[in-house]
């Protein structure tokens, strides 16, 4: 499953293809989320929510998803979620479906009630902050995967530089090589 939120040309172009059209792709690439054995909870938000469903379908059960949308109207792979959760948490900022609010809510709620392992986030950058946050007030390992325009997906034209921090030192890293998940801390 390909899922695409049309905001480009690119992605304007894909949006347009039909049934049969031919697509050149190169991937995956990077590095993806470390599902080794924990009990996860899966936080996205808005079109960060289709990459966690690979690491839902392989928790078998394992997992809790929190996912934000804007409203109603933009909630996508429900059902899949659904699926591959033990549960599934909803918000959208307008109440349309689910809790009101922000996924953060969700996420700070199950973390203060639940024993995860680990915590996988997507989606923009001030909900990935506030994740991270809040996994670390409670020590639990938080993985970010993040969300950045990609000219070449191997790492040569760095349009996907942005700016990390390992062992105290600033470094810049790129997404689509170096990541697109990084540890949180």
């Amino acid at each position: 499953t390909i899922v695409v939120e049309a905001r480009g040309a690119g992605t304007r172009r894909l949006t347009g293809l039909r049934a049969g059209d031919a697509v050149d792709l190169l991937g995956p690439l990077g590095r993806g989320f470390d599902l080794s054995g924990r009990r996860l909870l899966l936080v996205g938000g808005g079109i960060g929510v289709p990459p966690l469903l690979f690491a839902a379908q392989r928790a078998g059960g394992g997992a809790t998803a929190a996912l934000g949308f804007r409203t109603g109207g933009c909630v996508i792979l429900l059902g899949e979620f659904e699926r591959a959760c033990g549960a599934v948490h909803l918000a959208t900022d307008d109440g349309t479906a689910g809790q009101r609010g922000f996924v953060t809510g969700h996420a700070e709620r199950l973390l203060e009630s639940g024993d995860y392992g680990a915590v996988l986030a997507c989606g923009p950058k001030a909900m990935l902050r506030a994740v991270a946050e809040l996994a670390e007030r409670r020590g639990i390992p938080c993985q970010v995967s993040l969300e950045e325009r990609m000219g070449c997906g191997v790492g040569a034209c760095l349009v996907c530089a942005c700016q990390t921090v390992r062992d105290g030192q600033a470094r810049m890293r790129r997404v689509c090589r170096d990541g697109p998940v990084f540890d949180a801390s």
